[in-house]
């Protein structure tokens, strides 16, 4: 009999123990757009029903006798931190024994039962588990009706017509359509290693790169040449990535290589990650050291047309999350940074919070003709949002409890909220190189296909201290309650309610530096879309 002793629970965050568990089930090699789909909804439930969440989940031994897999999209730590960052609280894994694999549906289901209390579990529409797989959502459905648990089914992802599957990216992989792969997988696939000594061929003739040494489970992806990016420390560099057997040196050991763009230094035995983007050739035995060269040359030559191409656009970074939970501080310091332009979007609810308590205004439409008549201006100095209602400065005047408190009330009036989004998307004119938004709808609402979407929060008395600090208030119980009711408010208003937006990514900000944060939001937006 399998015991509770044989479970591994792993927690993932910070945040506080709550009196409900939302689990889903499966191996999750990838973490591709279909998982993701079912993490972000869990997510979003438990963030409306006030509960945890967590992924049940096997030993490596499941994949490697069932699906004769020897290599993974994910290695162990890997999937670990990408199943954290979609905002799970809790892994927890079972051994893929023969007690495991010879449980039925009813019993592998009593055996959660007897483990762990849960509400809910949430599937995709083809989950299969138990003995032989025998159990589908029927079934699950028929059990929960005597195990007394709700089912949550979520349907497949399709991307052109094709269900995404961890089998699909794998397949793409191997043909080097990298391009697909990335598509299925909702990020840029990625390879993280140590840098080790080569031979210096590179160097020799005149294009010096760095040699990594990824994880042996790591799935390897088609050899040939990629264009791609390199983070190194806590900067990223355009890159061209060769994986390959160097066949013109008469090679035959599998090698990863990054040439980097504007580096020059000693990396050797540091960990960087590479990500490929795009798949520009085959590799292939040039008939001599010049030709190799030559090619060389143009390959460069190509990828830094593309890069050219690439930092003509204009690249968005959301941030989304709970009162207090550092995200300001973040978005500041990623807009620093980054040299991107900066939009604190509850600043501008706040000011109009202020206006409505100035002028004793809460009727929706009478708040909306004031805000379109005289709208609110603002703009980032590089240090500070700032914000002027005709020819006064806001800024230091809309920092109170009261006045956020008025904000979120505000905030659920839809003609108000249409208005302010178009401030914000009209701002975007003036953006030259990018732009951070921080706020409660950036990601779901007013820039739903921004590059990078973020989800901040922290155990909630970390959040109560800091907004002690930002209010010189030492009342904790008052500031505990009104950082509830705010969370209430906005979780559950009508209109543009707080989510983590689809593809979007959680960050725990309860014991992190600001260096951390920026370090893991500089590798998520390396790999963004």
């Amino acid at each position: 009999m399998i015991m509770e002793k044989d479970i591994k629970v792993i927690k993932l965050n910070n945040i506080e123990k709550k009196g409900k568990l939302i689990l889903s089930i499966g191996v999750f090699d990838g973490i591709h757009k279909g998982h993701s789909s079912i993490l972000e909804e869990m997510f979003n439930y438990a963030l409306i029903s006030d509960s945890n969440t967590g992924i049940i989940t096997f030993e490596d031994t499941y994949p490697k006798v069932f699906k004769n897999l020897s290599s993974f999209l994910l290695t162990k730590d890997e999937k670990r931190e990408m199943i954290g960052l979609k905002g799970i609280d809790y892994m927890f894994c079972l051994p893929f024994d023969s007690k495991l694999r010879n449980l039925s549906p009813k019993d592998f289901i009593e055996f959660l039962r007897k483990n762990m209390e849960f509400s809910c579990i949430l599937v995709g529409d083809n989950f299969k588990f138990g003995k032989g797989r025998t159990g589908d959502v029927s079934v699950l459905l028929e059990l929960s009706k005597n195990y007394n648990f709700k089912v949550l089914v979520k349907p497949l992802h399709d991307i052109d017509n094709t269900t995404v599957s961890s089998s699909m990216i794998r397949e793409a992989l191997q043909k080097g359509d990298i391009s697909f792969a990335n598509k299925m997988l909702g990020y840029k696939y990625f390879i993280r290693g140590k840098v080790i000594k080569g031979d210096n061929i590179g160097e020799k003739i005149g294009f010096p790169t760095v040699n990594v040494k990824p994880d042996p489970s790591k799935l390897i992806p088609k050899n040939g040449i990629y264009k791609g990016k390199a983070k190194i420390r806590d900067k990223i560099y355009h890159s061209a990535i060769y994986i390959g057997t160097r066949p013109t040196f008469n090679g035959e050991e599998l090698r990863i290589e990054a040439y980097l763009f504007d580096f020059a230094g000693n990396i050797y035995n540091e960990i960087i990650e590479l990500v490929l983007e795009e798949y520009i050739r085959p590799d292939i035995k040039f008939p001599s050291l010049e030709e190799l060269k030559k090619q060389i040359t143009q390959d460069l030559l190509f990828i830094k047309y593309r890069i050219y191409e690439e930092e003509k656009e204009i690249k968005i970074i959301t941030i989304d999350g709970t009162a207090g939970s550092g995200k300001t501080t973040i978005a500041k310091s990623l807009a620093r940074k980054f040299n991107f332009d900066y939009i604190d979007s509850g600043a501008l609810y706040r000011s109009v919070g202020l206006l409505a308590m100035k002028f004793d205004i809460f009727d929706e439409s009478k708040l909306a003709k004031i805000i379109k008549e005289n709208q609110i201006k603002f703009l980032w100095d590089g240090e500070k949002f700032r914000v002027f209602y005709k020819e006064m400065e806001l800024t230091d005047l809309i920092r109170t409890t009261e006045v956020g408190l008025v904000a979120s009330k505000i905030g659920r009036f839809r003609g108000i909220r249409e208005i302010i989004t178009d401030w914000q998307r009209d701002f975007l004119k003036k953006v030259k190189r990018g732009l951070v938004i921080e706020g409660r709808d950036s990601g779901t609402i007013v820039f739903p296909n921004a590059n990078l979407k973020l989800f901040i929060n922290a155990n909630i008395d970390i959040r109560c201290e800091r907004r002690a600090k930002d209010l010189n208030d030492t009342n904790k119980e008052k500031l505990l309650e009104s950082i509830r009711e705010r969370d209430y408010l906005d979780i559950n208003r009508d209109v543009a309610p707080l989510r983590l937006p689809q593809g979007g990514y959680f960050i725990d900000n309860s014991y992190t530096t600001i260096d951390e944060v920026l370090n893991i939001i500089t590798t998520l937006f390396m790999r963004s879309m």
